[in-house]
């Protein structure tokens, strides 16, 4: 009987399960590898994160200390009409007079701050002082928490935030006007609101009320005010309708402007035949406009100093009445030249962002002023691509979103800006920075 032997095993050759296992522990040592460099990324990001919080808060107590030493011009001295002396002189009774015939364009919430002031501490310092100087730091904080999520966007944000807020510093001494910096503060915080009405599925009805009362803030503020709250208002009205949300989440927020908004309207319409709270607004839209000159004498026989060494009085129906004139006279001039306005207002725009101005001396100096005008000019090539992008894409439905809201509310403040001013340019212009730093961008529907 031949009994065949087996071949001589191979000392090279493996067994199937010896195969599986070498493979297993391959691909649990790639596993290994895998959670390693997992980890040691997450530690990175731990770290890094530390350090921007640190630098955030570095920056947000330095600021402190820089604006402690600025104030604000009391907002009663508005073209050294009034001063702080009517606050001084008028009981309270006397003071609302005072407010009732107000047609000059002085922020009626400020000013009523500045007299509590004035009655309490013998100075403006609630609102010069302390609001001023916490606007100031807040207004360049804020930006960097809309990029929470993102650490490069955030970086970035922060960056571009701390070196405006440096260079605006500068540049409000020339003419520091507290509203330049509380009314963009107030629609930072709004549009925070607004950001949260989008994501989240409930929203209280305190917060609600309480952006109805910003936007009452804000009308109040500035003449143009009344057009940001309705543009907000129909951004707003839109974001209830797609969230489905309950009806009393549309009554709210609009009776601030019911209760506050509306009565002050009548008031100035009724009382002063004024729409907004200036009397003063086609004077300062021709300076924007010089080729538009008027064909009539605009001497003021009723402009006598309210007290001795104050500028005329303008607070008057026959200041308004030349404002209007000189309004309709650019409005004119637009309808019968709309090519050469067309070109004016291209200049304008492009005068408005590169900040050339005459009324400010005060600049940016030395490392910050270079970094200033970088950054700026990086942020409106940023605002001028997503422009293009839109005309690109015009074929795509937009998402309405906050992001959608900001550029919107920056495009169109720059648009007002540039045709209504040409001397403080560069002062307004604080206002746009903020939330040009937040680089909002337009989305589109797949």
């Amino acid at each position: 009987m031949n009994i065949q032997k087996s071949p001589p095993s191979n000392p090279l050759s493996l067994t199937r399960g010896t195969k599986n296992i070498i493979e297993l522990f391959g691909r649990s040592k790639s596993i290994t590898n895998l959670m390693i460099n997992f980890w040691q990324h997450k530690t990175k990001i731990r770290i890094l994160k530390f350090w921007i919080k640190f630098c955030y808060f570095a920056f947000f107590f330095g600021a402190i200390l820089l604006i402690s030493n600025q104030k604000a011009l009391p907002v009663i001295s508005w073209m050294n009409v009034y001063g702080v002396e009517e606050y001084k002189d008028l009981d309270f009774p006397s003071y609302l007079k005072f407010l009732k015939e107000l047609m000059i364009p002085i922020p009626i919430n400020l000013t009523i701050l500045e007299y509590l002031s004035v009655k309490v501490f013998g100075d403006t310092r609630i609102v010069t002082e302390w609001i001023y100087q916490a606007s100031f730091v807040t207004l360049f904080s804020i930006p960097i928490l809309f990029r929470r999520k993102n650490i490069l966007k955030l970086i970035i944000s922060f960056i571009f935030s701390a070196t405006f807020f440096y260079a605006s510093l500068r540049i409000h001494k020339g003419n520091p006007q507290s509203y330049d910096i509380i009314f963009p503060l107030l629609l930072c915080i709004t549009i925070l609101i607004c950001k949260n009405l989008e994501t989240q599925k409930e929203i209280s009805h305190l917060k609600l009320l309480l952006l109805g009362f910003l936007l009452s803030m804000l009308d109040m503020l500035r003449p143009f005010g009344i057009l940001i709250a309705l543009l907000i208002c129909l951004f707003v009205v839109y974001i209830l309708k797609q969230k489905k949300y309950k009806i009393s989440s549309y009554v709210i927020p609009f009776l601030p402007l019911v209760f506050i908004t509306l009565p002050f309207h009548y008031h100035l319409y009724t009382h002063h035949k004024q729409l907004t709270m200036t009397n003063h607004s086609g004077f300062n839209i021709q300076r924007a406009w010089p080729q538009v000159m008027p064909k009539r004498n605009l001497v003021e026989v009723d402009a006598k100093p309210t007290r001795e060494g104050r500028w005329p009085n303008i607070n008057t129906a026959e200041h308004r009445d030349n404002s209007n004139y000189l309004l309709s006279c650019i409005i004119h001039h637009i309808k019968k030249h709309p090519q050469d306005s067309i070109k004016h207002i291209i200049k304008n725009i492009y005068n408005f962002i590169t900040f050339k101005y005459t009324l400010l001396n005060y600049q940016p100096e030395g490392f910050i002023k270079y970094c200033f005008y970088t950054l700026r000019f990086l942020c409106f090539i940023y605002l001028f691509s997503q422009l293009l992008k839109l005309i690109k894409n015009r074929s795509k439905p937009l998402i309405i979103n906050t992001e959608f809201l900001v550029l919107f509310l920056i495009l169109f403040q720059l648009f007002i800006f540039s045709l209504t001013e040409s001397g403080e340019t560069i002062r307004f212009t604080i206002g746009l920075l903020p939330l040009l730093s937040i680089f909002p961008r337009f989305k589109y529907k797949k």
